[in-house]
């Protein structure tokens, strides 16, 4: 198993700690305690990864952080697998429409083990959705503007979602181009999060192993149904 890149998925606070993980031979972070217990609740940070708090001199086994030992414990009691119905409902109570936006990324990408992943949020003045949070995928895509040609865009404007492989069509296939993966991409979806009837942002994801089904689909749904009465 591989530690997946969570870097630039947590708007949270400088103040809170942020965590290094690393695998023996790639390190990933800084990332908040948040998405820290997202990622090994999503099997994205196993059992042998060494973490430390940036501000300390040593690192220590997962099982040693006091955060994920409480997880560990609350899920031994409980038995419960994490899915994005029950994520949705753990979205933060923030004013703040980038940190909610963040989340949702994250929340669907580790939910449904996807590879990779982007946020574009609607900006003005450009009128256009911009790359506002990845997963997976190099930093350098944050702040891209997605063409207004882009054929998910003009799907997204009419509130229409994607999902397939990259060899079903052209929109499948620029959108598997835009996550940009190290490996090719088995399956995409694109969903967009609407707000009184105007776009919002786009939600992209991509698999490497399995297509996403079609209950993935109608999830991610609800999820951006939740995040739009959030913004509403």
């Amino acid at each position: 198993m591989h530690v997946q890149s969570l870097t630039g998925l947590s708007s949270d606070t400088m103040q809170s700690p942020r965590w290094l993980v690393t695998n023996g031979d790639t390190t990933v972070g800084p990332v908040h305690t948040e998405l820290l217990l997202r990622g090994y609740m999503g099997g994205r940070i196993p059992e042998h990864c060494w973490v430390r708090e940036v501000r300390w001199g040593a690192w220590r086994p997962l099982d040693r952080i006091r955060e994920i030992g409480s997880l560990k414990r609350r899920l031994a009691r409980d038995k419960t697998p994490l899915n994005l119905r029950e994520a949705g409902q753990e979205l933060p109570a923030t004013r703040d429409v980038g940190e909610l936006l963040t989340w949702a990324l994250q929340l669907a990408a580790l939910a449904l083990d996807a590879n990779a992943g982007l946020l574009h949020r609607y900006r003005a003045p450009l009128d256009m959705p911009v790359t506002s949070a990845v997963f997976g995928v190099p930093a350098e895509k944050l702040g891209e503007v997605v063409s207004r040609s882009d054929p998910s865009y003009l799907l997204a404007l009419r509130g229409k979602s994607l999902c397939g492989s990259p060899r079903l069509g052209t929109a499948e296939r620029l959108l598997a181009e835009r996550l940009q993966h190290d490996a090719p991409l088995a399956s995409v979806s694109m969903t967009p999060i609407m707000a009184s009837g105007k776009l919002v942002a786009m939600l992209e994801l991509g698999r490497t192993d399995h297509a996403f089904r079609v209950d993935d689909a109608d999830d991610l749904t609800e999820l951006a149904a939740r995040v739009a009465l959030r913004l509403g």
